[in-house]
């Protein structure tokens, strides 16, 4: 079991990589930018899971985490649509990272990747109320 309120640095390094991929978007890095959005989607996920249960997947495939935020969604009687779409996110990771076959500029698959990672932060945000980040205090 891991302390619940290690969700906070979780859900902020899901911020900075999902922050990273649209930046890295913007300069053209294509796979740098999908694979920031995959780790933001496993960092966010770390961040509902630690939240709610106190634990955290740490297998290489993600698999481990995509069963247990659909244990967490069946326990909180949330939609697991979310669950399923972080599957699909993380089956992109071997593909954009090592695969000889993806195009540095495959622009499609990286609009695939952010807008499958956007929907995945809005669903948890509509389900997992503090997963949204704290307000910036400045001045």
């Amino acid at each position: 079991m891991l302390d619940r309120t290690r969700f906070v640095s979780y859900r902020d390094r899901a911020g900075e990589f999902f922050l990273g991929m649209n930046d890295e978007a913007e300069l053209g890095r294509f796979n740098a930018a999908a694979l920031l959005g995959i780790h933001a989607a496993i960092a966010l996920t770390d961040a509902v899971v630690a939240h709610k249960v106190g634990r955290r997947a740490a297998d290489e495939r993600h698999g481990t985490a995509v069963r247990l935020l659909k244990d967490v969604c069946q326990t909180a009687g949330v939609d697991p649509g979310g669950a399923k779409r972080l599957g699909e996110i993380v089956s992109r990771k071997n593909y954009v990272a090592y695969d000889d076959s993806y195009a540095a500029a495959d622009t499609d698959e990286l609009q695939r990747v952010r807008r499958d990672v956007e929907r995945f932060f809005a669903w948890a945000y509509k389900n997992f109320g503090s997963m949204r980040p704290e307000p910036v205090q400045g001045g």
